[in-house]
């Protein structure tokens, strides 16, 4: 039997393809300085601060997830559900105890409002759960709150939002994301339909809708040129700070004030 060299490195593993999803394609249309910081030079982990908003929307998505996983309405009473709360709660971000506490009795109420009025006769396949779509030179990828088998045979996302209180079948139907998803499942049940659902937990308002083949074909074409040039971004790569909207709260602000400044932009006078 032939001996290997001593030292012989291991075959090379192939590379892994690089992943895309519906957060990274938003942040780079919003802003490519914070597509770079995040997703490239990735010091976006050192500028992120917790909050409230984060670790309650958490802390619901978490009982919403143990809940259906344990069997949802056929094994939970109210209560019971209510009780899960207390295994998800996440504390930080918040700015005091009476903030942290007036979120929690909010998040109850939610829960005890959501129990009530979302049994339907739907069979939930999965919940929280990430979905990949190999499409060549990447690797779309889409985490979905909950998908459910109507009765009527088809496919239901579930997407909740714990920040929004109304939603209109316009806003699901022109949401990224939402698209997103009923392109993965589309993909993965070519002979299901597949509807999308925006749930808004804080006043249980929801919106649906269905995107027909020729539009997934044109978010398909979409994606693929927006991946194109985003994973054309390289560390080297000079971005000039533009003052926009999404500026406003943004993590990477105070950064991108002190960039601006030293270029001898106007960052306060630059709007897009």
């Amino acid at each position: 039997m032939p001996i290997r060299p001593f030292g012989k490195a291991k075959a090379a593993r192939r590379a892994r393809k690089p992943e895309i999803s519906p957060t990274k394609i938003r942040i780079f249309l919003e802003c490519l300085l914070m597509y770079k910081l995040i997703y490239v030079t990735k010091i976006g982990r050192y500028h992120y601060l917790p909050n409230a908003g984060d670790s309650f929307g958490g802390s619901l998505h978490r009982a919403l997830h143990d809940f259906y996983a344990a069997g949802g309405h056929d094994t939970h009473t109210v209560d019971q559900f209510v009780e899960r709360l207390d295994n998800t709660w996440i504390s930080i971000g918040y700015g005091s105890r009476d903030e942290e506490r007036e979120h929690r009795e909010f998040g109850v109420r939610i829960l005890e409002d959501f129990y009530t009025n979302s049994k339907s006769g739907a069979r939930t396949l999965f919940t929280e759960r990430q979905l990949r779509e190999d499409m060549g030179d990447f690797v779309l990828i889409g985490r979905i709150d909950r998908l459910d088998a109507r009765p009527d045979g088809a496919l239901e996302i579930i997407d909740y939002k714990t920040g929004r209180e109304s939603v209109t079948e316009a806003e699901v139907a022109f949401d990224l994301a939402m698209g997103i998803y009923q392109l993965l499942v589309k993909h993965k049940h070519p002979d299901r339909r597949v509807i999308a659902t925006i749930h808004c937990l804080r006043t249980g308002l929801s919106a649906s809708t269905e995107l027909q083949p020729e539009a997934l074909a044109e978010l398909e074409r979409f994606v693929r040129e927006a991946a194109s040039k985003l994973l054309a971004i390289t560390e080297d790569m000079e971005i000039p700070p533009v003052r926009k909207d999404v500026c406003d709260g943004c993590q990477f602000f105070t950064l991108c004030e002190r960039r601006a400044r030293i270029l001898g932009q106007e960052w306060e006078a630059r709007k897009s």
